[in-house]
């Protein structure tokens, strides 16, 4: 895998950050590393959603039920996701 170098991080944000990977009994490195992916992760979904929205242009609206129910499962899956984030094992 490639490497990344960051430079002129305030002390603040740093100190911030390390702080948080403490909490989560994750390295600085491995804090960072899942920071870096989950943000590739929602770029991704954004081109894809811009790809979705830009297909589905002109066409017909999907009744408020239909949209509900995805929302509603959209929600669930972020839950479950964030649960399975804090519950991650230590070290």
């Amino acid at each position: 895998m490639p490497n990344v170098l960051i430079r002129d991080v305030l002390l603040d944000d740093l100190d911030q950050i390390r702080s948080a990977a403490a909490e989560q009994g994750a390295s600085l490195q491995s804090y960072l590393r899942d920071a870096v992916h989950a943000q590739a992760v929602y770029l991704r979904r954004q081109a894809a959603i811009a790809r979705t929205a830009e297909r589905l242009r002109g066409g017909p609206e999907v009744p408020k039920s239909e949209r509900d129910a995805v929302l509603e499962l959209v929600d669930d899956a972020h839950h479950e996701r964030a649960d399975q984030l804090s519950a991650r094992p230590v070290g």
